[in-house]
């Protein structure tokens, strides 16, 4: 779309409903900071889906990056 957009990281999280046609979809954009990543599996109940987003250019925490998505991928 050819639009900048400046964004902070999340403080705490965020909740967002998208409605398209007849599916609603309830998003909660959770914060990453390591004090709030302990929350997260409070969160995995029902979910659908998990979108991870990883800034590639902050190389120093890809690998703390790389051990958060195993530890969510193997949670029940």
């Amino acid at each position: 779309m050819n639009e900048v957009v400046h964004t902070n990281p999340t403080i705490g999280s965020n909740v967002e409903e998208i409605v398209l046609q007849k599916t609603h979809f309830l998003m909660w954009d959770l914060g990453g900071q390591e004090t709030l990543r302990s929350a997260w599996t409070a969160y995995y109940s029902n979910t659908e889906f998990i979108i991870l987003v990883i800034d590639s250019t902050d190389r120093e925490r890809l690998l703390t990056t790389r051990e958060e998505l195993y530890k969510m991928l193997s949670h029940e």
